[in-house]
């Protein structure tokens, strides 16, 4: 069976679990460039570098952009997800946490250099403190031997394509709303971003431009 099958039988599941009444978060990426916004384009200039070191991630790719990828959800530590392929496949992908000298370190090189949490969030920051942040050894970047991957299927390669096409999918969330990363990893921008001790919230965090910036929606804090 070829992916474009897999797209049609995905559509028809997709359609059957929400007559069940459940309630799905599907994710497609049909664009040539898999990302737009800094964190996004990150994620999946890591991912590339990965399969060119020999990581087969190109057939989740494939997934993705077919629409195989029925349902997705990131919380701290974890990406869970259910994938189209002979049959829908239940996926999770656990990440090992930054550990604690690691974490020292961000807070370290962060200390002092981000003034807002919008900056922090669209990647305009100093070159030397993005090139630690994007580096998955020194930053927020999970390097593949951080995933510990398990899906339902038969497939014993790892990744398999539909872990694959959930790693690549969580880019594609995170380039549209970049906290997730954050809350992916545990970081919270607070232990980041350093703030003018009277300043008001507002100040330190633009709401209603990141919402602009990335299409999305946050509730003021």
């Amino acid at each position: 069976m070829n992916v474009k099958e897999f797209s049609q039988m995905a559509q028809d599941m997709y359609k059957q679990l929400v007559a069940q009444g459940e309630i799905l978060h599907p994710v497609v990426n049909t664009t040539r460039k898999l990302a737009s916004h800094f964190w996004g384009s990150a994620w999946m200039k890591h991912l590339a570098s990965c399969e060119e070191s020999g990581l087969a991630l190109a057939p989740g790719r494939s997934l993705l952009r077919h629409g195989c990828v029925l349902d997705l959800e990131l919380a701290p530590g974890t990406i869970r997800g259910k994938i189209m392929g002979e049959r829908i496949y239940d996926i999770r992908i656990d990440l090992v946490p930054i550990d604690e000298e690691r974490m020292d370190a961000i807070r370290h090189a962060c200390a002092g250099k981000i003034d807002a949490r919008i900056s922090l969030l669209e990647g305009k920051l100093d070159d030397a403190l993005l090139r630690q942040l994007c580096n998955p050894d020194t930053g927020l970047l999970p390097s593949p031997e951080e995933w510990r991957m398990s899906c339902t299927c038969p497939d014993w390669s790892e990744p398999c394509p539909h872990a694959a096409a959930a790693v690549y999918a969580a880019g594609t969330l995170i380039d549209n709303d970049p906290t997730l990363l954050f809350l992916l990893r545990s970081v919270t921008l607070d232990d980041l971003v350093g703030k003018t001790p009277d300043a008001p919230a507002s100040e330190n965090f633009d709401t209603e431009s990141l919402g602009r910036t990335f299409g999305i929606e946050l509730d003021q804090l």
